[in-house]
Formats: structure tokens, sequence, C-alpha cells
């Protein structure tokens, strides 16, 4: 038995999520059904953890047994071949039978994408959340100090999560914008991408997040009530989950 771990990245859009779902197209029962059909045997191909319905990854992290003398250059090519055009895996390598994607991993950095822009913006479609008012990042950097540390996140965790607690941490929480240039977009336009590391998240915690973090940069609400809403530990005090379209896996961290 060999455990070869893989590193994909998959444009989110047309699938349900991640994980292998009764009512619909899951990255994972794909990955499954093409690594399966080149080693002639039914696997289980295991993630770092889950990704929701629309959500992309730069860079996911799982691993896969196998019975096979296939190498992992071969697995990811001819899985390559059999997959569909929005889901590939980049990187392939023999791993200790021991490692586990899930169980090891020791954190992770998310981006969620935001797009200020009066008109749209076809390019970025399922790729960013479209504001059609300009964003005061100064606040919410400010309001976003509040919630880096460890703390329960209760209030932005979404119900239907399994996770047993919300406590979670977060190491960092920075503000990127990049070039109009680099992105194609209007030069009336701006994109904010927001980059949250930690050791984990719970269930839609970016997302809401997110959507509570945008109301302080649309001034309806001030960055010390963020502070309360985190203190409150109740998801009905924070606001809007923002679209799952605009978030990012980009990273996950191993100790080796």
């Amino acid at each position: 038995m060999r455990n070869i771990k893989l590193k994909l990245s998959y444009d989110g859009t047309e699938y349900v999520g991640w994980q292998v779902q009764p009512n619909g197209r899951s990255v994972q029962a794909l990955l499954q059904d093409a690594i399966g059909q080149l080693v002639q045997s039914k696997v289980d191909v295991i993630a770092s953890g889950r990704t929701d319905a629309g959500v992309h990854a730069i860079e996911q992290v799982a691993h896969v047994r196998i019975d096979s003398t296939i190498p992992p250059d071969g697995i990811m090519k001819g899985a390559n071949s059999i997959l569909p055009q929005d889901i590939a895996i980049v990187d392939a390598e023999e791993a200790d039978l021991n490692f586990h994607a899930l169980r090891d991993a020791q954190g992770k950095q998310y981006r969620y994408r935001m797009l200020y822009c009066k008109q749209r913006v076809p390019l970025l479609n399922n790729r960013a959340w479209r504001i059609k008012h300009e964003l005061d990042i100064e606040l919410m950097k400010k309001a976003s100090s509040y919630l880096v540390g460890k703390h329960d996140y209760e209030s932005f965790r979404a119900s239907g999560c399994t996770a047993s607690d919300a406590v979670r941490t977060i190491t960092s929480i920075n503000y990127v914008i990049p070039s109009n240039d680099s992105l194609s977009i209007p030069s009336e336009g701006r994109v904010v991408d927001i980059i949250f590391e930690g050791d984990g998240f719970v269930r839609h915690m970016i997302r809401n997040i997110v959507g509570t973090l945008v109301e302080v940069g649309l001034n309806n609400i001030s960055p010390d009530e963020v502070k309360s809403i985190l203190e409150k530990k109740n998801r009905q005090e924070a606001y809007r989950c923002a679209p799952a379209c605009a978030l990012y896996l980009v990273k996950v961290y191993y100790t080796v």
C-alpha cells in the first residue's frame, strides 16, 4: 500500500463543494472516480477540509492510498486526462503512510476577493463579490484587529456546522489591493483581497466575517461593534453571509 499526497486546484462554480453529496457533483467524487479508473479499484481521496459549494481552491491538499505501482506523476497526468477542465491535480508525490491531509493540517490561508465597480466586470463573474459602493478599508482594518487571536467565533458560525465548538485562532487578517491592469478591470474599479490565516475555520466563518466587515466598510456599523458581535457568541448578532464565489483556499500548512 502507498500513500500519495496531492495538491489540487479547482473552480468551485459548478460543484456542490468538495465533499461527496447526494444532490449534485462534487470535486471529491470526480477525483475518486478518475483515480479509481487508473488503479482499477475504489479509492478514498481525503482532503485537508471541506470547501463549500461555489468556493474555489488555488491549492487544496489531499491524500489517497493506493495499491498500484503507477508513479505519482503518472497518477497526476492520468487523472488530469479524465477530470473536467475546472479541476486539476497540480502536484503529486509519495508520502509517508501516516500522512493524513486532514488531521495533519496545521493551518490554512484563504483569500476573499471583493470588487468595487459600478459596472459589471464579466471576467470576474463567479470570482469576486461586486459591491457598488466604495468601502472604507481603514475602518475594516480596525474592525479586523478585534478578530485576530484565539476566540470563540460562534457569532460567525453557520447553522448545521458539525464541529464540536467554534474556538479557533486567526493569526492574521491582511488587506491587499492588486493593480487594475493585472486583473483587466476598468480604471474606476478596484479589487480588495482580504487574506485570512489561521489554524482552522468553522463552516461559513470567513464569509460571515466578511459580510460583517463590509457593513463596517459601508459605514453602517462601527468597528467597535464587531468586537461586541464576537463577544456575544450569537450568529443572529452578525450580518449577512458573503457570497461563496469570491472565496479561495490558497494554502494549507503542514509541519513537514
